[in-house]
């Protein structure tokens, strides 16, 4: 992770009092959804299961590996598995996952000239996410991302998880800022509930896993159709162009 820098420039202060904005990662920042759907099948055959759809991990990522797991042997095996099964699936997975995690997986378009700009507007950036640390260092190393982002929260950091709003306070103080003084971007409900929850601005992308229910439905801040609409949202309150 990059160095902390103490302040924004002075050009920023008493706008919106918007320092740092932080991001989910799967849906979100990067598009995993093949990776992911590679490595939950390799698991089910080892396991002489049958494989499952990309459509069927769509909906079971958000949650962390281990439930992602879980949702994918109880969808192979027709009911709900043992601790020793989960256990077993999951070692399979990781194996797998951390040898074959950027075989497939991009940055969404427009991601990296965004939190490029972001950066050079002087604000801190964050990822809170509910994949697992392990998983999540590995995947911002092979994308070239890692020195970009001031803070990460993965989801075996602290003793909850998104929806709770435990992990975007925690990032929140690692930065030395106010809950306020962040604005959280995700894909999913669990991540507007965490952020309402932390009574922090919340903009939702459009283009991300959880569809249900639709972005529109959800009260948030803001719908991102486009990676460059933060830019665009942001330069308002900060009073900047961001072309």
């Amino acid at each position: 992770m990059r160095h902390l820098s103490s302040v924004l420039p002075a050009q920023h202060t008493g706008i919106a009092d918007v320092r740092a904005i932080l991001f989910d990662l799967d849906g979100t920042l990067v598009d995993s959804l093949q990776d992911l759907t590679c490595a939950a099948n390799h698991m089910c055959s080892a396991l002489g299961h049958r494989k499952v759809s990309q459509d069927q991990v769509r909906r079971w990522i958000g949650h962390g590996a281990l439930r992602l797991v879980e949702r994918a042997l109880t969808a192979t095996i027709g009911r709900a598995p043992s601790e020793v099964e989960v256990t077993d699936g999951y070692t399979l997975f990781k194996d797998y996952y951390l040898r074959a995690i950027c075989d497939h997986t991009t940055t969404y378009p427009g991601v990296r000239s965004m939190v490029k700009q972001l950066g050079a507007w002087g604000l801190h950036l964050g990822i809170v996410t509910n994949k697992p640390r392990r998983f999540a260092e590995a995947l911002l190393e092979c994308l070239r991302l890692s020195q970009i982002f001031n803070v990460l929260v993965a989801g075996d950091d602290l003793a909850t998880m998104k929806p709770d709003p435990a992990m975007l306070i925690h990032a929140c103080r690692s930065l030395g800022i106010e809950t306020s003084q962040a604005v959280y971007i995700g894909d999913s409900s669990a991540d507007v509930r965490a952020a309402q929850a932390a009574q922090m601005p919340v903009l939702v992308a459009a283009w991300g896993y959880d569809q249900a229910p639709t972005p529109r439905d959800l009260k948030v801040d803001w719908v991102m159709e486009a990676a460059s609409d933060m830019t665009r949202w942001l330069s308002q309150r900060l009073g900047h162009d961001p072309r």
